[in-house]
């Protein structure tokens, strides 16, 4: 079995595969993060949830990888060194990882353990694609450049089309454009905030940087309150006042103008990004959906195909139905390929896992 351990600053999250059955849906369950750090029977209490059976790998979740970690880690000694550097980028994220993959380190002894890091993929994309055009020495002196996101999700649906110009769109809390030539990043529309890109449920996505200091000089806002607007009360919620995921406001679509209006945009910043990532390639040749809202925004998905059926993108009829994880979305005659990937994240990882197990790899 294979266990795959996502944590946030409240709670950790556990999945159970069956390594040789992935097919089955994996064994599910929450603890309370100061419970995991405090028991003194985690051990037992996780081997009785996979009713005892034997755990062959220990794959986690971890947000950012900064340049340490330009890949998926191997967890050794010398790992928690490299992970304890990046502190002070999230001072109260990097610890608590820390803490709790150390606990898992010493409880499941001789159990390969490995590190996903959702900034890796982007580790390799070129300078004008990873900086700004602020001061050099800001940059340097700050670290500030596109770190991306969703690279677990981006390198596994890129992987996937062996070779030629893929576009890649992760929909989740945060929705990211990636393109990838040959299974390598290119570009990313998510940069050095989850602000870059497009707008998400609460935050406002690419904007005039002039409107902050108008915010300022106008209503009199001080730096917080515009940080709280943009990353809080901004993108559907701001436009629709709905506080609702998605999947939910999905559904008043066609009934409600405000919601209308915001889908609109969320679609335009779509297609700019794609289309800014089809121009960086020079092409495409395969566009693939994913993330934990992916079959949610279908209708979303097949409009912005049809908005770019110029480039010879013939798309299936809805409803698209279908039980593969990986379901094409478009014709046999089509040109370019489009694709939905049902999986969730966990899933993607134990595949990943998986093959890092049988190519037994080794220690950096």
């Amino acid at each position: 079995m294979i266990l795959v351990i996502d944590t946030n600053l409240k709670e950790v999250k556990f999945w159970v595969f069956k390594e040789n059955n992935t097919e089955d849906p994996p064994v599910f369950f929450i603890k309370d993060l100061e419970e995991v750090r405090l028991s003194k029977t985690l051990r037992k209490d996780i081997l009785g949830f996979t009713g005892g059976g034997k755990i062959n790998a220990i794959s986690f979740r971890i947000l950012f990888g900064g340049d340490f970690f330009a890949k998926t880690s191997l967890i050794t000694p010398e790992f928690f060194v490299k992970l304890d550097k990046l502190t002070g980028f999230f001072p109260f994220y990097i610890p608590l990882m820390l803490a709790i993959i150390k606990i898992f380190y010493r409880e499941f002894k001789g159990v390969p353990k490995f590190a996903f890091f959702e900034t890796s993929f982007f580790s390799g994309m070129r300078e004008e694609e990873k900086y700004y055009a602020i001061p050099y020495e800001f940059q340097k002196n700050n670290k500030i450049k596109k770190w991306g996101f969703h690279g677990i999700f981006h390198e596994a649906n890129s992987g996937m089309f062996h070779r030629g110009k893929c576009i890649s769109v992760v929909f989740d809390k945060q929705t990211t454009v990636c393109s990838a030539n040959d299974g390598r990043p290119v570009s990313i529309s998510l940069g050095f905030t989850p602000l870059e890109g497009v707008m998400s449920r609460t935050s406002c996505g690419d904007l005039d940087p002039g409107i902050v200091f108008y915010l300022m000089n106008i209503q009199g806002f001080s730096i917080y309150k515009i940080d709280d607007i943009l990353k809080n009360e901004s993108g559907f919620l701001g436009l629709t006042g709905y506080d609702l995921e998605l999947k939910d406001l999905v559904k008043f679509r066609g009934k409600d103008r405000n919601v209308r209006l915001a889908f609109d945009i969320y679609q335009a910043q779509l297609l700019k990004c794609i289309g800014e990532g089809i121009s960086i390639l020079g092409g495409l040749d395969n566009v693939i959906f994913s993330g934990s809202e992916v079959s949610a925004l279908v209708p979303v998905i097949h409009s912005l195909l049809k908005k770019i059926s110029f480039l010879g993108i013939n798309t299936r009829s809805l409803p698209w139905i279908g039980k593969e994880e990986v379901f094409p979305i478009t014709s046999e005659e089509s040109g370019i390929k489009a694709c939905l990937n049902r999986m969730s994240l966990p899933k993607v990882i134990l595949y990943a896992t998986v093959n890092l197990i049988c190519k037994k790899l080794p220690r950096r």
